[in-house]
């Protein structure tokens, strides 16, 4: 293991671990914690809009409005609520909150001091002239706090960080700004990428348009389009603020500094442009695709023989009569049976196997021509099972297991090649929930009877692979994941067996 950053992770840890520990709030100790980070957020958006309403009194309402929200305020008491903003404010002795982590360089356990509040000392300076209160910001631990507890940027969810870079170069931390904007160029890049994937996808196959993450483009498309106006509107005010700071603070500005960050603001503004151009071209794809090429579109309703009409009618209702599955099936063989393949060959190839290799064609001694012998058709059980071990191994390991060449040994792979049984398998496991059934269940009915039996073959044989009892097991193919498998004798997807949980 590595511990030269576990004294780091310890440290940026702390303040979350001890956030409202050592608060007696009475009925609203089990909401502590959520109460506290609540607070946490409001004033962290509270300084974003710039307002001065961050005074302890402002915090305390804060915190009344968060009980509201999650409807406790009947379990709050005007103590209990002041108890909880003071043991936000200060610690218990008045001072820094304290914790232990394990420096590794000097190999020690040494204190760490933070708070989650610090004065804010440009906005009091002006709140004291006026009213005489003390305005509160969150402290840099606080900040990391907001930021570990969810993606402050998801999608085109990036106002938030443009506000934070404008909110920066306000109060003329031009360095601070000039790390956001770089992470926010970064992340609209990123954000690009996703979308040029997207519409190549589409290229490929207009299809993809009714996938989930075409549905909800659709879904927000009003919203992308307020979101660039909101965008337009934020450089504007950046550009604003940067000419501002320039002429009011031009005897303590790095102008080097300023000037880069002027220069990283603009290439953010280009990179918006260009996600903006490929969300519109993407559009104006889907939107020619539906109006002038609807048929490609048009396809089957998905009826399939096996869930429409054997699971879904068959097996659920039965038949009238035995002779009714024999016109039920015929149609899966040959539409012309007399000619062609009648029902009855394949019926009898289905029940009794194939021919022998050798066979006799010499009467009897009484003149009786001998029955000949068929040989009955069945799975090669033992070589099938040694197939399929790394595969249950794998799962039961990792909890899922995925057929691709790596998973294999050459020798694995000839063999897999050579045993067309066990790959049939994966066709009947694909799509089909089965449980792995308990010691003394009855084993299922269907096309899952082949899969139970190579289950218990493997669970006979491995005792290890006990603890896959009463699992259910999924099998997919990943859409747009690995290629297929393509060995000597062999071409087939990249099967996916996973264990679900309930």
């Amino acid at each position: 293991m590595n511990w030269s950053d576990f004294g780091e992770r310890n440290r940026r840890l702390n303040p979350l671990w001890t956030l409202g520990a050592g608060m007696n709030l009475g009925e609203l100790q089990p909401y502590k914690e959520m109460i506290a980070l609540s607070v946490l957020l409001q004033v962290y958006y509270l300084e974003l809009e710039s307002s001065e309403r961050r005074a302890r009194e402002d915090i305390v309402e804060l915190a009344w409005s968060s009980l509201e929200r999650f409807n406790i305020v009947r379990l709050g008491t005007a103590e209990s609520v002041e108890r909880l903003v003071d043991g936000l404010l200060w610690s218990g002795s008045g001072g820094d909150f304290e914790a232990y982590y394990y420096d590794d360089s000097s190999r020690q356990m040494e204190v760490q001091k933070y708070k989650y509040f610090t004065v804010d000392e440009d906005a009091t300076r002006t709140s004291w002239e006026e009213s005489g209160r003390t305005v509160y910001r969150l402290s840099e631990y606080a900040m990391e706090l907001i930021f570990m507890s969810h993606e402050i940027i998801e999608e085109f969810q990036i106002s938030i960080k443009l506000l934070e870079i404008q909110m920066h170069i306000k109060h003329g931390r031009v360095t601070r700004a000039l790390q956001d904007v770089g992470e926010l160029i970064s992340r609209v890049r990123k954000m690009t990428q996703q979308q040029q994937e997207y519409r190549n996808a589409l290229r490929r196959n207009p299809k993809h348009m009714f996938s989930e993450y075409g549905v909800l483009r659709h879904q927000r498309l009003e919203d992308i389009h307020q979101q660039f106006d909101e965008e337009r509107k934020h450089f504007d005010n950046i550009h604003r603020s940067l000419a501002r700071l320039a002429n009011d603070e031009k005897d303590i500005i790095d102008f080097n500094e300023l000037r880069q960050l002027s220069e990283r603001v603009e290439l953010s503004r280009r990179v918006h442009d260009e996600l903006a151009e490929v969300v519109l071209s993407i559009f104006e794809a889907e939107t020619n695709l539906r109006l002038n090429f609807p048929e490609l579109f048009w396809g089957a309703a998905g009826f399939n023989f096996r869930t429409n009409v054997w699971e879904e009618w068959v097996k659920t209702e039965g038949l009238p009569e035995a002779d009714s599955l024999e016109l039920l099936v015929s149609g899966l063989f040959t539409p012309s049976q007399d000619f062609i393949y009648p029902l009855a060959w394949a019926w009898e190839e289905q029940d009794v196997g194939f021919l022998p290799e050798d066979v006799i064609d010499e009467p009897d001694e009484a003149g009786e021509e001998e029955s000949i012998p068929y040989t009955p058709k069945s799975i090669p059980w033992p070589r099938v099972t040694e197939l399929w071990l790394p595969v249950f191994t794998g799962l039961a390991a990792h909890g899922k297991f995925t057929f691709s060449a790596e998973a294999f040994t050459e020798e694995e792979q000839r063999m897999w090649s050579h045993t067309p049984d066990a790959v049939d398998l994966w066709v009947q496991f694909f799509h089909t929930e089965i449980t792995v059934l308990n010691q003394g269940a009855d084993s299922q009915s269907g096309a899952a009877d082949e899969c139970q039996k190579l289950i218990q073959c493997l669970l006979a044989a491995r005792p290890e692979l006990e603890v896959l009892r009463g699992k259910l097991l999924w099998t997919t193919i990943q859409a747009g994941g690995s290629e297929g498998v393509i060995w000597p004798g062999l071409e087939m997807s990249p099967y996916t067996i996973t264990i679900v949980e309930r």
